[in-house]
């Protein structure tokens, strides 16, 4: 079942920042945008190494699960997610992942 993608403003503002940055970002953008196309599809995708974070800042007693971007040091970085809060449209409930943040590998 396909998840709606939401941002953060954190997760919206780091993302705004790899579209504008231009050439240097243009590679780390395009992996970004893979994987959370990935993550939109199948958090359980193999490739994206999900896996439940712990103590993730600002969010201490929810579950945030982070995802493999790429995993290659010095250049690893992950997208930290939650599952919901659920959308409900006409009566048709849309399950959604929320996206907390799109940073490199703390």
């Amino acid at each position: 079942m396909p998840y709606k993608l939401k941002f953060s403003t954190r997760a919206e503002t780091q993302y705004q920042a790899l579209v504008n940055g231009g050439a240097a970002t243009t590679a780390k953008l395009k992996k970004v945008q893979r994987a959370l196309a990935l993550l939109e599809q199948n958090p359980r995708y193999p490739g994206l190494h999900s896996h439940q974070y712990e103590n993730f800042p600002g969010a201490p007693k929810e579950k945030v699960w982070d995802s493999y971007v790429e995993n290659k040091a010095p250049n690893a970085w992950r997208i930290f997610w939650t599952y919901g809060p659920n959308e409900t449209v006409d009566g048709k409930e849309t399950a959604v992942i929320t996206v907390l943040a799109i940073t490199p590998h703390p």
